[in-house]
């Protein structure tokens, strides 16, 4: 039998990745992870990233660590196990505020309201700003690419990986593009353009995510009334006042509580820490 070959990693930034809604079955073995298809048509299933360490939480058994990238977070666990226990070393060899490279696997957690994604570490290690700047341009232009490459084939009345190819994309950016139109027909990419620019408008909406996350945090701990948690409709209901979306609403929760910051006391009910 063959060695199967290492599957690609994929430049991305965190909103390509929290954008995704597409999970694609493999028709490999039955223990394969499907593939992650995004918004861009990127078919991943392991990706390269860069940031900074804003939230590290360091257990005997397990790590979880939140990579922030110009477009949002990335969220990290290792565990200390046959499998993990390498990348469990290198997250905790790094420290809040590191300009940090990450590479590997994706996993997603769906639930009735979205998916949610993770990454388990193969690599992890410390970088300098040139080296933050030189991944964070490689993902630009990855990202930009793929975003014209999409808009040409937008304008076909039927479009082709053949036709755009002919145009100069890649192989891979027209199959992207192809594949983007065909599970994401109106998804408008102009946030991830904004962040791929280096447009001042990526980091006003940094600056508004980390304005709703203070709000909904402020509001658990604050309107816990009976000492049983703050339903989440009533969480949604503030929020929703505060022009914030239930997707929105759910991914704050998610990272709040990978955090550490809050805990589901139970089913729909959160309390601070």
């Amino acid at each position: 039998m063959m060695p199967r070959r290492r599957e690609f990693a994929y430049w991305v930034f965190a909103r390509e990745i929290r954008d995704s809604t597409v999970l694609e079955e493999s028709n490999e073995e039955e223990r394969s992870k499907p593939y992650i298809v995004t918004p861009l048509g990127s078919r991943i299933r392991r990706v390269l990233v860069t940031g900074r360490v804003t939230q590290k939480n360091s257990e005997e058994n397990m790590t979880r660590m939140t990579v922030a990238d110009a477009s949002g977070n990335f969220y990290l666990t290792a565990f200390s196990n046959d499998f993990g226990n390498q990348g469990k070393i290198m997250l905790d060899a790094l420290e809040l505020n590191d300009s940090v490279m990450v590479m590997g696997r994706l996993t997603s957690f769906q639930n009735e309201e979205r998916i949610y994604f993770n990454i388990n570490p193969e690599i992890a290690v410390k970088i300098d700003e040139i080296a933050l700047k030189y991944w964070n341009l490689r993902a630009s232009h990855a990202a930009r690419r793929k975003i014209f490459a999409i808009r040409a084939a937008g304008k076909s009345d039927s479009p082709s990986s053949e036709e755009l190819m002919k145009m100069g994309y890649s192989e891979e950016e027209s199959e992207c593009a192809i594949r983007a139109l065909k599970n994401y027909p109106d998804y408008n990419p102009a946030d991830i353009e904004a962040v791929a620019s280096g447009s001042p408008a990526a980091s006003v909406q940094q600056q508004s995510d980390s304005g709703s996350k203070e709000l909904i945090l402020d509001y658990v701990r604050n309107n816990d009334e009976d000492g049983r948690g703050c339903r989440y409709e009533d969480i949604l209901a503030a929020a929703t006042n505060a022009q914030i979306s239930q997707g929105e609403v759910d991914e704050i929760l998610n990272t709040l509580g990978s955090d550490g910051e809050i805990f589901e006391v139970s089913l729909k009910r959160y309390k601070a820490i």
